[in-house]
């Protein structure tokens, strides 16, 4: 780190983006520049992929007056950019200045501090990346796609989407329902989430049991 420029790797190369440090050490880095980063990988790397979403431990903010920016998508570029540092429960921020961070007393062991970070980060890129697929916030059922004022919001929803957000996932994106559930199953018993792994086992016994109407959708 050198005074307010950030190096990161391209490739073998060293290339300096926007930051501010304060004096403490803290570093946040500038929205635009962290996704001018990510536009040029998806560049460079000439992907097929439907979208790329880079994710930092580096608080992120656009103007010198921001508290803190939680990230920034562009659906035309088909790129976006978030920062994780703010899903670990065991840290405080201060609402005034965003340079004031502070572990709280009694912190969670590292087991179940990975789990919680995990859960925030799977719905986080959930929803950013059906907001890459051209999908809205859904205002009528608790969804993953659910709009948040604030953190308290976004860690509150759940990890799935609705049937009718689904549905044009699978219009879109087309994957098998049933692969796809099986497939979470395994992630969420891997890593732990008991509740997230009963609801889609829950919804697997329905899909067998119902696979004539799935298929239909």
């Amino acid at each position: 780190m050198t005074g307010k420029r950030v190096w990161v790797k391209r490739g073998k190369e060293q290339h300096a983006i926007q930051a501010r440090v304060a004096e403490n050490g803290r570093v946040q880095l500038n929205i635009t520049a962290a996704l001018a980063e990510v536009k040029h990988y998806l560049d460079a790397n000439n992907t097929s992929s439907l979208c790329v979403i880079a994710l930092t431990k580096y608080e992120l903010f656009e103007d010198k007056t921001d508290l803190f920016v939680a990230g920034m998508a562009s659906g035309i570029q088909r790129i976006a950019v978030f920062s994780l540092l703010r899903y670990d429960p065991n840290l405080t921020f201060c609402t005034e200045f965003w340079w004031k961070v502070e572990k709280i007393p009694q912190p969670l062991g590292e087991r179940e501090t990975k789990k919680v970070v995990l859960e925030r980060s799977f719905k986080l890129l959930v929803h950013e990346t059906m907001h890459l697929l051209g999908l809205d916030h859904c205002i009528y059922f608790s969804c993953v796609m659910n709009g948040a004022g604030h953190l308290q919001e976004d860690f509150a929803q759940p990890c799935f989407c609705v049937p009718y957000r689904l549905k044009k996932m699978k219009t879109l994106v087309g994957f098998d329902v049933a692969e796809r559930y099986g497939r979470l199953e395994e992630i969420f018993v891997r890593h732990e989430m008991k509740n997230e792994a009963k609801w889609i086992k829950d919804r697997l016994i329905i899909i067998i049991e119902k696979c004539d109407v799935i298929s239909d959708m």
